[in-house]
């Protein structure tokens, strides 16, 4: 038992301390780097409870599978190759053929009574909305963990959306032809001693790195923020080979069904396809939270992101926020990001940009931002600063939320308030905010490192 306890308490002050520590081994520093990221995504992909998103992504993945497979099949038909994207169905769902024709079935009646002119204008009408709400599920979805708040423009989410409604089909449709291609081409040349057994090596890698491609666009794209190729990329990479091997979990998997048709039927093979379809999400959301925590990792001081907050630290934020800001105003200084407040005084991002968004809702501070994707909102202060004062700001806070019947209790609230409002009666708490100095603050500049 001792040795177990000295190992448990190891392992704790490494977690704790250790692992935060720079090296100076270049290869060790590197792990740790690895070990860092996997750490603080895993805490912010559960404190930002993403399993649930993943929930409720699978639900409408299953019920927008249809509308999409009908675009697939269509774009599919015209190059010649709707025969070869069939037969890469029935593969992935061997053991169940029952599902396979069912659900191909729905796709050509689909789109044969939307050829034929029945129901036309609201058959594309409820492709259009349920695609639609997937993809604006799943935007959502990425902007919680980017942290912004404000979606795309209408204008931006016809023209963006639709450009990835008819390019995604047709890339799926030129890999999976240029795959075909590639097939025969190594076959004809399986005689040669080195080249065949490359050219096979690199047929069976292609799938990892066309899907390692497909999620760092997804990350890069999804998002109304800009995102570096980079952290998209390093994200990308084990997304993507993580969703291979899922796949082929679930292809081979599905032999272990074959004993329970008999009892089941093809019901069998549902509860598998939804548990896949979450977990496949589980990959994308926990990929989408690595990246953004690549790209903002110097805003992750030591591991200490700052999740839950006490009131005490909380009000001490909002004030040092609203203070830099002012300052920063009245010396007619550049207005300031989320990521650039965060570096001035070393506190996680998350709890920064949640707080800024608050002090709007309140109206002491005003975003400013564009609808394009690569600037980042700035923030102002939204009316004098002569009048932010810490008494005014803490209550305007107070403000926010739901009130409660205190009619009962209303003698003993009427006190707390004449008691706190002497608390902000002394000379401080009346002071503008902008005058008090902050030997701290460092220079502007206006890149992040």
């Amino acid at each position: 038992m001792g040795i177990l306890e000295n190992l448990y308490r190891k392992t704790l002050v490494f977690y704790a301390r250790g692992m935060w520590k720079p090296s100076d081994n270049k290869v060790k520093q590197f792990f740790l780097t690895v070990l860092q990221h996997l750490v603080i995504t895993t805490r912010s992909f559960f404190h930002e409870r993403m399993q649930f998103r993943a929930s409720a992504l699978s639900y409408s993945t299953l019920v927008s599978i249809v509308p999409l497979l009908a675009i697939i099949f269509a774009i599919a038909k015209g190059f010649g190759l709707n025969d070869i994207i069939e037969t890469e169905i029935r593969d992935r769902v061997a053991a169940q053929p029952e599902i396979t024709d069912a659900l191909i079935g729905f796709v050509n009646s689909y789109l044969t009574h939307t050829h034929s002119g029945i129901f036309v204008g609201f058959g594309i009408l409820m492709l259009l909305w349920t695609l639609l709400s997937l993809t604006e599920t799943i935007e959502a979805t990425f902007n919680q963990i980017w942290q912004v708040r404000h979606p795309r423009s209408t204008f931006r989410k016809i023209t963006d959306y639709t450009a990835m409604f008819f390019l995604l089909p047709v890339i799926l449709v030129l890999a999976a032809g240029l795959s075909i291609f590639f097939y025969s081409f190594t076959e004809s040349l399986s005689g040669i001693m080195l080249l065949g057994p490359f050219l096979t090596f690199f047929i069976e890698l292609c799938p990892y790195i066309l899907m390692s491609l497909l999620f760092t666009g997804l990350y890069a794209f999804m998002p109304n923020t800009k995102v570096r190729i980079g952290s998209a990329l390093a994200a990308g990479i084990p997304a993507g080979i993580a969703f291979q091997c899922l796949q082929f979990f679930y292809i081979h998997s599905q032999i272990w069904l074959s004993s329970y048709n008999a009892i089941y039927g093809s019901f069998a093979a549902l509860p598998l396809l939804m548990l896949m379809c979450q977990i496949s999400w589980y990959i994308c959301l926990f990929g989408a939270t690595l990246s953004y925590v690549i790209q903002n990792r110097q805003n992750f001081y030591h591991g200490k992101q700052h999740l839950n907050l006490s009131r005490r630290h909380h009000d001490y934020i909002c004030l040092l926020i609203v203070s830099t800001i002012c300052r920063r105003f009245a010396q007619a200084r550049p207005a300031c990001t989320a990521e650039e407040l965060a570096r001035m005084h070393q506190i996680s991002i998350r709890p920064v940009t949640d707080i800024l968004y608050e002090l709007c809702k309140v109206n002491i501070l005003l975003e400013i931002s564009n609808d394009e994707k690569g600037d980042k909102p700035v923030f102002v202060p939204a009316h004098d600063i002569q009048s932010i004062t810490a008494a005014a700001v803490l209550k305007l806070i107070d403000t926010e939320g739901s009130k409660l019947d205190l009619d009962e209790c209303n003698n003993l609230w009427q006190q707390y308030n004449i008691f706190r409002d002497k608390i902000f009666l002394n000379e401080f708490t009346s002071l503008p905010l902008h005058l008090i100095p902050d030997k701290k603050e460092p220079e502007d500049r206006r890149t992040i490192p």
